[in-house]
């Protein structure tokens, strides 16, 4: 009677540790397919800054515009820009760019400057940090477009801070 009784024990705590594994394995994370959405003619993404050689707040502000291809290199102003609030330490910031009709868009990092005056160009999409002559920034490889009306995302490049290092 007593082997009885230990073979059903045993039976029954290795059935219930079985039970326990079991249940504690379950995933309660529900996970979707969906791609993300975005704002109509909304251009969204990320830049990153390769250094953090910001300039003071005071002098100017730090721009990430939206040019369409036919502007580019620009000539005016963009068709749509926002400022890029620089907080020192952090080097990526997320960005939007609303109100864009269909069509190709170079997106590019500068400085305006208080003063007026040039504004340099530290970043493209497409081309990141490149310097010197290439034929990337007059005509970058990669482009933001807007068909339908539909916002598009993931328009994630690099930029650097120092307008010492300017490419345009």
């Amino acid at each position: 009677m007593k082997k009885t009784f230990l073979k059903h024990l045993g039976l029954f705590v290795i059935v219930a540790f079985v039970g326990i594994i079991i249940n504690s394995c379950g995933d309660d994370t529900t996970i979707s397919n969906n791609p993300p959405t975005y704002d109509a003619k909304s251009v969204n993404g990320t830049v990153t800054f390769v250094e953090t050689g910001f300039l003071d707040s005071t002098s100017g502000s730090y721009l990430i515009a939206a040019y369409p291809e036919s502007g580019w290199p620009p000539m005016g102003p963009p068709a749509a820009f926002a400022t890029i609030p620089v907080v020192n330490g952090t080097a990526a910031f997320n960005y939007k760019l609303t109100d864009l009709a269909d069509g190709n868009y170079v997106i590019s990092v500068g400085f305006r400057k208080n003063t007026g005056g040039q504004s340099p160009i530290m970043g493209i999409y497409g081309c990141d940090t490149l310097r010197g002559f290439t034929p990337c920034l007059q005509n970058p490889t990669l482009k933001a477009t807007i068909s339908n009306s539909a916002g598009v995302g993931s328009i994630n490049f690099l930029s650097w801070a120092d307008t010492t290092n300017k490419i345009f």
